[in-house]
């Protein structure tokens, strides 16, 4: 009898940066449909890219102000470890902690730090950049499955060895 396989990390989640910055899969859509169709896929497909984005631009913004930063920076690393790394559960003085437990104490120490640091400012100018940057990449990046899920369906599908032309008849 095996084990059931491992939930997958976040780290595993994450697309290749090669992939998410391929410039030859960029081009402009051809209708509103298309538009959020390509924005769909592409924020589900590259969501934690654009979190790993936009968690750049506000550490970046904290380069300003070093003790945020480094108190930020422990915090992340706090996360990374008490919510994505680890396989077994938490266990403190003999009893096992709940993930949801875990989760709130370290979302209760993020708020706590951004009261404390005043990086209010800063941690919205990075959701705004971040919320950008995601908008304009998912519109303009064509997913790789866009004709299986598009919805024109296989009205735009490319057939190379018809003897008629180029395009699929509809």
């Amino acid at each position: 009898m095996s084990s059931p396989p491992p939930p997958p990390t976040t780290a595993a989640a994450l697309r290749s940066w090669p992939q998410f910055a391929d410039l030859s899969s960029l081009s402009l859509p051809i209708s509103f449909s298309d538009t959020t169709h390509r924005l769909a896929q592409n924020l589900r497909y590259f969501l934690p890219n654009y979190a790993v984005l936009t968690l750049s631009i506000f550490l970046l913004t904290l380069l300003t102000r070093p003790l945020s930063l480094i108190l930020f920076l422990c915090i992340f690393s706090a996360y990374i470890y008490l919510i994505s790394s680890r396989d077994e559960p938490l266990t403190l003085f003999g009893y096992d902690v709940d993930q949801n437990v875990i989760l709130g104490f370290v979302a209760v120490m993020s708020l706590v730090a951004l009261f404390w640091t005043g990086a209010w400012s800063r941690l919205f100018v990075a959701m705004i950049s971040g919320a950008v940057i995601a908008v304009v990449h998912g519109v303009l990046r064509a997913p790789e499955d866009s004709m299986e899920d598009s919805p024109y369906g296989s009205l735009l599908n490319v057939v190379d060895d018809s003897p008629r032309g180029g395009y699929a008849s509809v």
